[in-house]
This record gives C-alpha cells, sequence and structure tokens, in this order.
C-alpha cells in the first residue's frame, strides 16, 4: 500500500541506475519536500546519485495518474531549497531538511511516462530522455547555468524564439545569479553549446529554434 509522499529508492542492475520514487494522491507543487539537505548535496557531487520518480495515483481505483522521471543529469545545487532547522521543541531538534524546486527544472527535465492516466508510448519517453544526456558530461556548477538557460527558452512557449527574448531574462538570471556581471555574454555562451548539443538549431542571426 502506498502512503501519501511516500519515498522508496531501486537501483536497477541492467542499466547501473538508481531510482528514488516520490509518491502522493494529489499533483506535485512547484517543491518536493526532501530529506536532509546537507545529505542531498553531498550526493549531487556523486556518480551514482538517483533519478527521481514523481507518481500520482487514485487510491479508490488503485492506478496511476501521473508518472514521470526526471533524470539525474538535470539535479544540481541550485533546484535544492534549504529548509528552516526543526525547532528546539522537535524530537530532532536543530535538523535540516530540503525541497526540491521543480519551478527550476526545465520542461525537458520532466519526462512523462504516464500522463493523465494514458501510458505514453516507450519511444516517446526513450527519445526525451536520450535528448539531453549531453548533460551528465558537465560539472554540477556548469549545469546550473545551463539548466536555467533551458527553463527561459521553454517558458517562452514556443519552438521558434529571438536572441533579444532571451535577454529579456537578464534580470530574473542575474538575480539567480548575483555574482556574476556578464548575464548576456553568459547567456550567449550556454546557447552556443545548446545549439553544438542538438538541443536548439541556428536558423539566422539572433534567430534559433528548439528541437523537437
Amino acid at each position: 500500500m502506498l502512503r501519501r509522499g511516500a519515498s522508496h529508492r531501486a537501483r536497477i542492475r541492467a542499466c547501473k541506475e538508481e531510482f528514488e520514487l516520490k509518491s502522493q494522491k494529489g499533483r506535485f507543487g512547484t517543491r518536493v519536500v526532501d530529506g536532509a539537505f546537507k545529505t542531498k548535496c553531498e550526493r549531487l557531487a556523486a556518480s551514482n546519485n538517483p533519478n527521481l520518480l514523481l507518481m500520482n495515483y487514485d487510491l479508490k481505483s488503485l492506478a496511476v495518474v501521473n508518472l514521470l522521471i526526471v533524470p539525474k543529469h538535470f539535479f544540481v545545487r541550485e533546484i535544492i531549497e534549504e529548509r528552516k532547522p526543526l525547532a528546539s521543541t522537535a524530537r530532532r531538534a536543530g535538523w535540516i531538511g530540503s525541497n526540491i524546486l521543480l519551478s527550476r527544472i526545465p520542461e525537458s527535465g520532466k519526462i512523462h511516462i504516464v500522463q493523465n492516466s494514458v501510458v505514453r508510448a516507450k519511444e516517446l519517453v526513450l527519445a526525451d530522455w536520450q535528448k539531453t544526456l549531453f548533460l551528465r558530461n558537465e560539472s554540477p556548477e556548469t549545469r546550473g547555468w545551463l539548466l536555467d538557460v533551458m527553463n527561459c527558452v521553454e517558458s517562452l512557449g514556443k519552438r521558434d524564439f529571438t536572441l533579444d527574448e532571451v535577454y529579456a531574462f537578464e534580470r530574473h538570471l542575474g538575480d539567480l545569479y548575483p555574482g556574476n556581471q556578464n548575464v548576456r555574454p553568459k547567456i550567449r555562451q550556454q546557447l552556443q553549446y545548446l545549439r553544438d548539443r542538438g538541443f536548439i538549431e541556428f536558423v539566422s542571426r539572433g534567430n534559433y529554434r528548439l528541437r523537437q
């Protein structure tokens, strides 16, 4: 029997991948409650950090309503939020938990396996999985900027976009990375990388297109 907010972890020998499942009846919001903050941050630096499965289910019909996977290469320090320490009156006083900020993860990092009770074709799921595997070759520090620029591009809600439209996120990205005073060059650098990896394509000067 699944419990509300249940979390389970498993290692699949065939693909040598680890998976963590979090499940609940209702849809997940913009953040997911996770474990100890310090442990979570340490795990991000390891090669065996788990992929995250998020599942919504209908208890009455014992059916899966939504199931999506967030590949482990989308996990960077920037999407982990530190929670306030537990009060001195709590059983684990001072313990610091964490939240996973789903809002900081691009849509391409939320691969639907079951959506609104409909199972997606295996070929589509695998294609979505393969599309972003290039991120595994990058350090967590490099991936942070890449993921945030990917998020900005995808939030435009269209395939064709311009450099100026991405520049419109300059203040937003500057707030996320206050130590960086060269946001526009950084944006161009990320777009060039995403183009070289086939995630987007160059159409003409200042114009790009998201690959399907």
